[in-house]
């Protein structure tokens, strides 16, 4: 790879920006590296942990063979992804933007900046401020020397096609994504084999599995299935060979077999308000938890919440009793 920096105009087309006519270019591209991924604040946008998908990434194709690895290829490869397989027009969710490539002995930083009037489209000045809402980002740090690969996105999720689409990578497995796809898979029923979903109890096992879940700091797939058949609601040995293929689905064998629960995605996915009047809002972090455990019930037009020990003091100092 001989250009340490580089930026193409990607639309329908691609156009190689020419560097080499204005030396403020280089400067003021360098600033706009330095805030995004230097300076940023890290809360103003998503940032994961990936890793090749397969061999066909094109950050392995980089990485195998640096020195002749043609820079052009970026920007090639993101337009395709930028675009529909069916028709090969762009597709209506995907701006146009600038990618900038910037190499160093230690790095490669791929950068898009969707077009808007943050930057002058002739020097690349910061004319406004950079991570706010109108304007936004996608950044790939490929850490050459460790193999350690971050994406950060402006959006509240990293978008699909700049992930996968173009740079063949997938999250790096951890608590967070193992219970956010666990919950997804229970809420959609596809956490169950063809067989379980046949039981007529199907609906207290997954009432129950929820419970597992919530009461639970650690999800094991054999554990789940025993806290089951102690509740008399199945009956497989988990000391068998491959009794998961009883339990489990086929596509629920993207989740780790034991991982922690992660506290932060059971919040964000269960939480919930209950308005009782103009003035008064009862929150929640699990609303379903509260269902099941029995912590709410409605009694004519009274709304009654069992309270645990720990909050009782609290509650009395705050009622006067």
């Amino acid at each position: 790879m001989k250009k340490t920096i580089a930026v193409y105009d990607i639309t329908d087309s691609i156009t190689e920006i020419n560097l080499s006519d204005n030396p403020e270019k280089i400067f003021n591209i360098a600033k706009i590296f330095n805030k995004i991924v230097g300076e940023g604040d890290s809360r103003s946008h998503s940032t994961i942990s990936a890793e090749f998908k397969d061999e066909s990434s094109i950050l392995n194709e980089y990485s195998e063979d640096r020195e002749n690895f043609e820079i052009g290829s970026f920007a090639q490869k993101l337009l395709l992804a930028e675009c529909s397989e069916s028709s090969g027009k762009r597709k209506s969710n995907v701006r146009d933007g600038y990618l900038f490539v910037r190499e160093t002995e230690k790095e490669l930083i791929l950068l898009k900046l969707e077009k808007t009037s943050v930057a002058n489209k002739e020097t690349f000045e910061v004319e406004g401020q950079l991570g706010t809402d109108k304007s936004y980002y996608k950044v790939c740090i490929f850490s050459t020397e460790l193999k350690s690969i971050a994406i950060i996105d402006k959006s509240r999720k990293v978008a699909n096609y700049w992930l996968d689409g173009f740079l063949g990578l997938q999250e790096i497995r951890n608590k967070k994504i193992n219970t956010h796809d666990l919950l997804e898979l229970i809420e959609s029923k596809e956490l169950f084999s063809e067989g379980i979903l046949n039981l007529e109890n199907i609906d207290d096992i997954i009432r129950e599995s929820k419970k597992y879940i919530f009461n639970s700091n650690i999800f094991e797939k054999s554990g789940l299935i025993d806290y089951l058949n102690d509740l008399g609601l199945t009956d497989i040995s988990t000391h068998e060979e491959n009794f998961e293929l009883q339990f489990y689905s086929d596509k629920s064998s993207e989740l780790d077999y034991s991982f922690e629960i992660d506290e932060k995605v059971l919040k964000d996915h269960f939480k919930s308000e209950i308005r009782i009047s103009k003035e008064t809002v009862i929150k929640t972090d699990n609303f379903e938890k509260l269902i099941l455990d029995g912590g709410v019930s409605l009694v004519n037009d009274e709304i009654r919440l069992v309270v645990d020990r720990e909050c009782l003091e609290e509650i009395r100092q705050k009622l006067g009793e």
